[in-house]
């Protein structure tokens, strides 16, 4: 080993160490807060209120956020539309202008239909009848097709502004095709957005892992939602790695 490398490894070491105390200390805390919890009999709590009280939360969910983000996926849709609508193609500002709203009714659709499913889940597990369930699909069903309505709507109004990416937002491969339209500039932006996301998860699921393990001395949560966690993890892991070789050989070969 070089000694600029023993150098780097031992300036670094330190703050490595800082993060592991850190990090032990918020685990020791979460123990101490699970005990507390359990004096509470906080499971009890967790077995037989919160369910209830989830049950009644369920049939109103994907109506109340629907109607919030949706209703920001149509403002923001609304003001891009205006936007493109008066562009004379030499305004640098308006296009620009009109792709960040159009980022914002992603943002928005997308997070309408992660609660879709949340509240899906929550209805079909906590509620009693089966009116009430049936009431919950058919409201996320609904829910789901205005989403996927408003990114068609969003895929549509960017492709005015660039007419070269002439893919359908219902197209099975939408992603991969619209990705190979992109500029350099454009791929660019997209791994350095994917490269955030995955330094964010791997961040957060060895937290998520641990806060579930505490949660599991109190709640009968069992050990699925754990390798759930893991399952993610692995995946993530996994995928990068594996693309990363793939790239690295096929830079070799060329």
């Amino acid at each position: 080993m070089k000694a600029s490398d023993k150098d780097l490894n031992r300036k670094a070491f330190p703050k490595f160490l800082l993060w592991v105390g850190a990090g032990a200390l918020v685990g020791f805390c979460a123990g101490l807060a699970s005990g507390v919890l359990r004096g509470l009999n906080a499971g009890e709590w967790a077995s037989v209120r919160l369910p209830a009280l989830l049950g009644t939360i369920a049939p109103w969910g994907i109506p109340v956020s629907s109607v919030i983000l949706l209703g920001i996926c149509l403002a923001q849709y609304r003001s891009a539309k205006t936007l493109c609508d008066r562009w004379d193609g030499e305004d640098e500002t308006a296009p620009e202008e009109a792709d960040r709203r159009l980022n914002v009714v992603l943002l928005c659709s997308s997070l309408a239909m992660i609660l879709d499913f949340l509240f899906l889940g929550m209805g079909v597990l906590y509620t009693d009848g089966a009116i009430v369930a049936i009431i919950t699909v058919a409201e996320m069903l609904v829910s789901v097709a205005l989403v996927v309505l408003a990114q068609q709507k969003t895929v549509d109004l960017t492709r005015r502004m660039n007419p070269e990416k002439q893919v359908s937002a219902y197209d099975r491969k939408f992603q991969k095709k619209w990705y190979e339209l992109c500029d350099e500039a454009e791929r660019a932006q997209i791994g350095q957005a994917s490269y955030r996301a995955f330094r964010a998860v791997n961040v957060f699921c060895p937290f998520l892992w641990l806060a579930l393990l505490l949660l599991s001395y109190v709640f009968p949560i069992g050990l699925l939602p754990m390798v759930s966690v893991l399952a993610v993890w692995a995946v993530l892991e996994v995928t990068y790695i594996l693309e990363c070789m793939r790239l690295s050989e096929k830079r070799e070969k060329a």
